[in-house]
């Protein structure tokens, strides 16, 4: 079979863009679950999609292939492409534009006419064999019905289609350009900024971003059917990959809120699981497959328990993963000392405490107190204001103990006592 540039599996595709750019870097004969074809293959899909961005190095293994994007200099997320190159059989894409075509009017025609005009205006002259059936012309009216590009509306017995009005999009540049960076599922705004001139385009580039979380488009449409899951109250049975041996098993889950870090940008499913009755947490890069299930009955009252534990998370671990039903907490506390020059400390304090609590003991020191239910994760945020702080306290004592000791080593190494200049 002939190599085609479009994409039929996209889960085949991501699972490359994770294991090129987020994973770490792999030589070809690492990728055990494909075959080399399949290798070749997807790399080459990648490179012509991400002209630029694909690069090498050779190491003691062979030849590396990575992605390499500075997300700093990257206008627009190069990955939102992937989303733009699904496969289509001719018939699809002839359907397509006849279909735009004849409802282009301002007439509402049934199914039989729509029929009628393709088979005698369209196709006149060729076989009878490439001629579409009506269930095929059924089928396509109503997924573009569901897409939203067509609407239908009843006239006695008949059912009549017409095309839905267009959206205009002038003077909405800045606002796609930004969306399409930002929003969870912003691929749909790269879609529509992609309709806008090369100058509306062009003059649209004003937005810098010192965060810029480009690998979360890859998993675009995963976010979009947890969304609708949430919407209709649904289940959704997921597909995960385990981090140790690259196996998946599936998983039923009932999705509750999606969490992004403010750090890398992972996004994470907040869920709860029927079977073993516990909330969780789901890293999106290890899903593969997701499909929507039934109709949860219970789902009011577990997002009502979810957003009762929420005040306790201060990243995504929840000890009801490990114990059931256990809503322990630990308490951790730490003072800041600030100059008078230097009110920005405790403003960051107040911006970043989450669901802690921030108080001004006098005009130079402040207190941050939060009961959580994973004091380590904590701990990197703590440890940004490392020069500051002057008392550090937790009720599970091994990791006040670990902060300390933390701040003993570092101390000794810029002292020189692990091996001078050799140790940094």
């Amino acid at each position: 079979m002939a190599y085609s540039e479009l994409i039929k599996n996209l889960d085949t595709l991501r699972t490359y863009i994770r294991s090129f750019y987020i994973y770490g870097f792999k030589t070809k004969d690492k990728f055990f679950a494909k075959s080399p074809r399949t290798y070749d293959d997807e790399k080459r899909r990648l490179e012509n999609y991400l002209d630029g961005y694909m690069t090498f190095r050779p190491d003691e293994n062979g030849k590396v292939t990575f992605l390499s994007i500075d997300s700093r200099r990257a206008a627009h997320n190069p990955l939102h492409k992937i989303f733009k190159a699904k496969s289509f059989t001719a018939m699809d894409i002839s359907l397509h534009f006849m279909l735009m075509d004849i409802l282009d009017g301002t007439r509402k025609k049934s199914l039989n006419q729509i029929l009628d005009e393709i088979n005698e205006k369209y196709l006149e002259g060729f076989s009878s064999e490439i001629m579409p059936e009506e269930s095929t012309l059924r089928k396509k009216l109503k997924e573009y019905e569901e897409l939203g590009l067509i609407r239908s509306e009843k006239d006695g017995k008949a059912m009549l289609y017409f095309r839905s009005p267009m959206t205009s999009l002038d003077a909405l540049g800045d606002v796609l350009s930004f969306f399409s960076e930002i929003a969870p599922c912003g691929v749909v705004g790269s879609f529509l900024f992609d309709k806008l001139s090369a100058k509306e385009r062009k003059e649209s580039e004003v937005f810098q971003y010192k965060h810029h979380y480009i690998t979360a488009a890859i998993e675009s449409d995963f976010v979009e059917q947890v969304f609708q899951a949430i919407r209709e109250k649904r289940c959704l049975i997921v597909e995960q990959k385990r981090a140790e041996d690259d196996r998946t098993f599936p998983n039923q889950v009932v999705p509750l809120m999606i969490y992004q870090s403010a750090q890398g940008g992972r996004m994470y499913l907040m869920a709860y699981r029927p079977w073993g009755k516990y909330f969780l947490a789901l890293r999106f890069d290890y899903i593969v497959a997701m499909k929507t299930g039934e109709v949860y009955e219970g789902f009011a009252q577990k997002r009502e328990e979810f957003e009762a534990l929420r005040k306790n998370i201060w990243g995504v671990a929840l000890k009801q993963n490990k114990k059931h039903n256990d809503t322990t907490t630990s308490h951790v506390t730490f003072r800041v000392r600030f100059d008078e020059d230097e009110k920005f400390i405790y403003q960051r304090l107040l911006r970043e405490k989450r669901y802690g609590t921030v108080t001004l003991l006098d005009k130079n020191n402040a207190q941050f107190d939060a009961d959580i239910f994973d004091p380590m994760e904590i701990i990197p945020w703590a440890r940004t204001f490392i020069c500051r702080i002057t008392f550090f306290d937790c009720s599970e004592k091994s990791v006040a103990r670990m902060f300390y000791g933390d701040i003993r080593k570092m101390k000794r190494l810029y002292e020189g006592a692990e091996g001078g200049d050799d140790a940094l």
